[in-house]
């Protein structure tokens, strides 16, 4: 598959058209503003729900696929529902609209995807190739062609020419739990960010080290060669705010835990805390300045003040795509910046801003 990239900065130009970086530390679909997207490293779902089963000894995996499959679902019927995008529903057009599918997962990073057969209203079926997540893929799948045909599907997997070939067909109804797993969009702070952007297409410039392998479908860091996706915002929260009534707040030390490690490792791959660093005027407040700046670029909040009174360390996130990430990802800066084990707590001034507090441990 072929997409056109901008010249000078190397990002696909229909992704560009699609969704825009705010000055609020957000990435949402242009038509539909309150819809997120969060640039993450592509193992670290797959990671962090792996850990939860190990340490919970239950599986969780129904739960992430509900979620997914309504997080994808939300985010197209928010495209779908709006008038002309709406006449995409109507006859031939839809077979137009899976192409549209599978161009989206590449962009996005998520998985080559190609569609082999499509029979509307009835079944389909796709190669996917180098999915960030197999069966997350599938919820993804899953939940655009429930939108698209608003009737539910199931999928299993086949085998074509050596490729996973997922294979979908109308079915009656979801399981009845997912109705749990319903996605909640909560209304954004207004913000006064601003980027160095590309003068073509207008996408952040500080991202021009991401490369779009199109043919593999795949979304890769040159900087240290870490594969990357643009995922939706809600379903780890989904995810977890479903967690909690069944298995209590044990599981959020897990997820601290897991976004901690994931935090280490970028900033050792990408050697943010030097020791020039710390010798320059501004110090330690100028390490952590510089690694907070990326939270916007990727989509995941907003740092609108920081302050370091003796050991600890005070920073606030206004629309946080996630509080329990973000407090591990706080943890994890101030163990590489300051050298020593620590412990996090915040608050919530409003629902949509966090105040975490870091100290030693």
């Amino acid at each position: 598959m072929r997409i056109f990239k901008c010249p000078r900065c190397g990002f696909p130009f229909m992704f560009s058209r699609i969704i825009r970086w705010n000055d609020n530390g957000t990435i949402t679909e242009r038509m539909m503003p309150d819809l997120r997207a969060v640039l993450l490293e592509a193992d670290l779902f797959n990671t962090l729900f792996a850990r939860i089963e190990e340490k919970m000894g239950i599986s969780i995996s129904h739960l992430v696929f509900e979620a997914q499959r309504n997080a994808a679902k939300e985010v197209i019927d928010g495209v779908l529902n709006r008038f002309p995008f709406s006449l995409a529903r109507l006859g031939p057009n839809r077979r137009v609209v899976v192409r549209v599918f599978c161009a989206v997962a590449v962009v996005t990073g998520q998985s080559y995807a190609r569609a082999v057969s499509y029979r509307p209203g009835r079944d389909g079926e796709a190669i996917i190739r180098n999915p960030y997540n197999r069966e997350l893929m599938a919820a993804i799948v899953l939940g655009a062609f429930e939108s698209l045909e608003r009737k539910p599907f199931e999928h299993t997997w086949a085998q074509i020419d050596g490729d996973d070939c997922i294979v979908i067909t109308a079915s009656d109804q979801k399981p009845e739990f997912s109705d749990r797993l319903a996605v909640h969009m909560p209304p954004l702070k207004a913000g006064n960010l601003s980027f160095p952007r590309c003068r073509v297409c207008g996408v952040p410039r500080e991202l021009s080290y991401l490369e779009w392998r199109e043919d593999e479908g795949i979304i890769v860091d040159t900087r240290r060669d870490v594969r990357m996706a643009f995922l939706d915002g809600f379903t780890p929260t989904t995810v977890f705010r479903e967690l909690e009534k069944e298995l209590g707040e044990d599981i959020y030390p897990l997820v601290i835990t897991a976004q901690k490690e994931a935090t280490h490792r970028h900033l050792d791959e990408l050697k943010l805390v030097t020791r020039e660093d710390r010798m320059s005027p501004g110090g330690n407040r100028s390490i952590y300045e510089k690694i907070l700046a990326s939270l916007p670029l990727f989509g995941q909040g907003n740092p609108v003040s920081m302050s370091m009174e003796g050991n600890r360390l005070e920073v606030t996130v206004e629309n946080p795509y996630n509080e329990h990430l973000l407090a591990g990802h706080m943890a994890a800066i101030y163990e590489a910046v300051e050298g020593t084990e620590s412990e996090v707590e915040w608050r919530k001034p409003d629902p949509l801003t966090v105040v975490f507090t870091v100290r030693p441990g």
